[in-house]
């Protein structure tokens, strides 16, 4: 198993001894454990700020029916049964792998090293690992259903960290690609966040982003995430978490969606060309989608891979 070289999320500073127990920073101070393939570089403070959101995304994640156990689920993704309740959403998945694999990775060579920010239960790092490439997965949870610890499902193995992607504990310049997945949109800032993970490229390198809901214009955004905390909270039949400013309802780390124009800008500042290949999804589901559109007054999100070279 590849291990990336580290450095502290908080100061830099290059770690090292991090294949056996964790590492210290001579800096700062920080301890990093690591046990079992996960390493931990979430300081207390970036747990405490988290700990909100991440208990109401995994209360949501469960009323919604997608925490699972099975072994055979995780390994089979992003292939589900045609009677799931979530088969059109991993269609789409299904489709923007497909792209991340022939516009990303068919001229690469046998392995390449594969930084998957955002990987969740780590699907798409399992996929990249078994065709062979080094590849390290980041995530801010760690749970054995959405998060890291579902990597326990997979039969091959690759590094695990649990950390902040606007806090990365990985040395500059030693990856090929850094793939967003599913995840960019949760970032507060996602031009400074594209920055520091383009710090992680190596000369030559790409970036892509998968599945974030992107739209043309920020109105239609902004009609979605609204749309979207309404039904959520009536998912539940508690009330949702109460937020960093003591306000009950639906915590956001971000904007929740993404726009054309400003991951446009982004790349240009990095000196980057960048396409997008949009991902469909099954014609109902399309259906579904657009009359939903209809309803709220908005566009419907594309999903779909962004990639920048």
């Amino acid at each position: 198993m590849w291990i990336p070289r580290f450095a502290c999320p908080e100061c830099t500073v290059a770690l090292v001894d991090g294949n056996v127990g964790g590492c210290a920073c001579d800096r700062c101070g920080n301890v990093y454990a690591q046990e079992d393939g996960l390493w931990h570089f979430l300081t207390p403070a970036r747990r405490r700020l988290l700990e909100p959101f991440l208990r109401q995304y995994r209360a949501i994640r469960e009323r919604d029916g997608r925490r699972r156990a099975a072994s055979e689920y995780y390994s089979a993704l992003p292939w589900v049964p045609s009677d799931d309740p979530h088969a059109a959403e991993w269609q789409i998945r299904r489709e923007s792998y497909g792209h991340l694999l022939r516009r990303a990775l068919s001229a690469a060579p046998q392995a390449i090293r594969i930084l998957d920010l955002g990987a969740g239960n780590a699907w798409l790092s399992h996929r990249l690992a078994a065709l062979g490439h080094h590849v390290v997965a980041v995530d801010v949870l760690d749970d054995d259903a959405d998060g890291l610890r579902a990597s326990k499902h997979y039969g091959v193995r690759f590094p695990a960290i649990q950390a902040d992607y606007d806090a990365l504990p990985l040395a500059p310049e030693q990856f090929d690609l850094v793939v967003f997945n599913g995840s960019l949109h949760y970032a507060p800032d996602p031009a400074a966040t594209l920055a520091a993970a383009h710090r992680m490229l190596a000369p030559g390198g790409a970036m892509a982003v998968m599945d974030s809901p992107m739209f043309l214009r920020d109105a239609d955004g902004r009609a979605m995430t609204a749309d979207m905390a309404s039904r959520f909270e009536s998912l539940l039949r508690e009330p949702l978490p109460r937020g960093a400013d003591g306000a009950a309802g639906f915590i956001q780390t971000g904007r929740g969606y993404l726009t054309f124009g400003a991951i446009e800008a982004s790349a240009q500042s990095l000196g980057l060309r960048a396409e997008f290949i949009g991902s469909r999804g099954p014609i109902g589901w399309r259906l579904r989608r657009r009359i939903g559109g209809l309803r709220l007054g908005r566009s419907p999100a594309a999903f779909g891979v962004w990639i920048a070279t």
